[in-house]
């Protein structure tokens, strides 16, 4: 299904293929990023929601009115502008799916930063509520439903994520009645070029852990769904499986070993022995070493009213006292937007002196990403 775009609601060519039509509505919103010396012009920055390596992501309000919002910052020294500009685009593109953090129209340059506004989640990610022994099932089946379609809704416009894990997976309360995949950066046409991680990351399939640079695979779905086992095994867990999907991490062997047994042991290995047949059979297709055979996202709802053997879950949401404040409170780890770069300081210092009401002092920052650990 073609793209687009969504401040236009111009209609394209409908034999263009995603990656035609993601290219064209890049090169039209390229003429329509509004140029800005201080981002404090539009918004009142409140305090830090994440960082990571590309930078950080802010909590921040319109100053024109209405609610808070997560400010992605991109620094222009790190990022190309075609990356800040399609990750908007394809934001933009598939906002209207709620398991998809939206992003909001206006993306902004100032000289040192890229920037665009998605809806905040007041909960944080979902890394941030696991906690020893796991979520409850009802609240694993309530995330891993929305996120099923979300990748669906994703995949069905031939796009694929590329990097489903608990960090992306934004909360919007405490009963997971809402969640949605934010995180766009790595979102990519099907069929796309994609090199292996740049390090061990637990959540990778074992496809793309044996690649060698220079050497890629084209990105598939498959991808996104091996990332949804992972990740459904870390809701159930609060821990990752294994450290990486390769030989010779022992976790990863002891999976593989019994996923390649014919015929297959009745009895997995530990810890995967805590899931119920239903939950072990879905994590079985979605963690399908081939990734030809591997199941789609959307198999999560042909299990959703089996048990899954999660009834030891009994602990609540971890982690979250922290993240449901706004305006004028500031993280427990003292992320405060008072730390900046002398350059920066120095830059702002007159602005800031005839600056009204700033809560903590809010300036621009080294660009970003809204994960954190990175």
């Amino acid at each position: 299904m073609e793209l687009r775009d969504p401040e236009n609601h111009e209609d394209g060519d409908p034999e263009e293929d995603t990656a035609t039509a993601l290219q064209r509505l890049v090169e039209l919103t390229a003429t329509r990023v509004t140029p800005v010396r201080n981002l404090r012009v539009q918004y009142r920055l409140i305090r830090k929601l994440g960082s990571g390596s590309y930078g950080q992501v802010l909590l921040a309000r319109p100053r024109q009115g209405g609610p808070a919002v997560a400010l992605k910052l991109l620094n222009r020294d790190s990022v190309l502008r075609t990356t800040f500009l399609r990750e908007f685009c394809v934001g933009r593109c598939v906002s209207s799916h709620p398991g998809l953090l939206q992003t909001l129209a206006g993306p902004l340059q100032t000289p040192r930063l890229y920037a665009f506004a998605q809806e905040y989640a007041p909960y944080g990610d979902l890394s941030g509520m696991l906690q020893e022994p796991g979520l409850p099932e009802l609240l694993v089946k309530r995330v891993m439903a929305q996120l099923a379609g979300a990748l669906d809704f994703l995949h069905s416009r031939g796009l694929v994520h590329a990097d489903v894990k608990p960090d992306n997976v934004l909360v919007f309360d405490p009963a997971c009645s809402r969640v949605a995949l934010g995180d766009l950066g790595l979102t990519r046409p099907e069929g796309s070029p994609t090199p292996a991680p740049p390090g061990p990351l637990p959540s990778a399939p074992p496809e793309l852990c044996l690649l060698l640079p220079p050497d890629t695979l084209p990105l598939r779905p498959s991808l996104d769904s091996w990332g949804l086992g992972v990740l459904l095994f870390c809701a159930a867990t609060a821990c990752f499986p294994w450290d990486v999907a390769l030989a010779p991490d022992p976790e990863f062997e002891a999976f593989a070993g019994w996923m390649t047994t014919r015929p297959q042991p009745p009895q997995p290995p530990p810890p995967w022995d805590r899931f119920a047949p239903p939950a072990l059979a879905l994590l079985q297709g979605l963690l399908d070493l081939d990734p030809e055979t591997r199941s789609p996202a959307l198999a999560v709802l042909n299990f959703l009213g089996d048990d899954w053997g999660l009834e030891g879950n009994r602990g609540g949401p971890g982690g979250l006292g922290s993240m449901s404040g706004e305006d004028g409170e500031e993280d427990e780890g003292g992320s405060s937007l008072e730390e900046w770069t002398e350059e920066e300081e120095e830059e702002q210092q007159e602005e800031e002196e005839e600056e009204e009401d700033q809560g903590g002092g809010g300036v621009e920052t080294d660009g970003g990403t809204p994960r954190l650990g990175d």
